[in-house]
């Protein structure tokens, strides 16, 4: 069953290119992401157009600074 869904790829060349591309964006403005799945996540979710939901404050720079949607505004005070 779980081979009907699609599946996507995180890890690819170029979406490593985007990862590192987003990272050093917000490295530029004095922003360190913690963690790399956070950078993962995050860019695959832009490149997409796909919303985000969270409680991860660490996903905030990412609205806020490089255009990641939200669900219902959620996760940003």
């Amino acid at each position: 069953m779980l081979m009907s869904l699609t599946v996507y790829d995180l890890l690819g060349t170029e979406q490593a290119h985007k990862n590192v591309e987003n990272y050093r964006a917000l490295r530029k403005r004095g922003i360190t992401t913690r963690k790399t799945a956070d950078v993962i996540i995050a860019t695959f979710r832009i490149e997409k157009g796909h919303a985000q939901l969270f409680s991860d404050r660490d996903f905030i720079p990412f609205v806020e600074h490089l255009g990641l949607r939200t669900v219902g505004g959620y996760g940003v005070e």
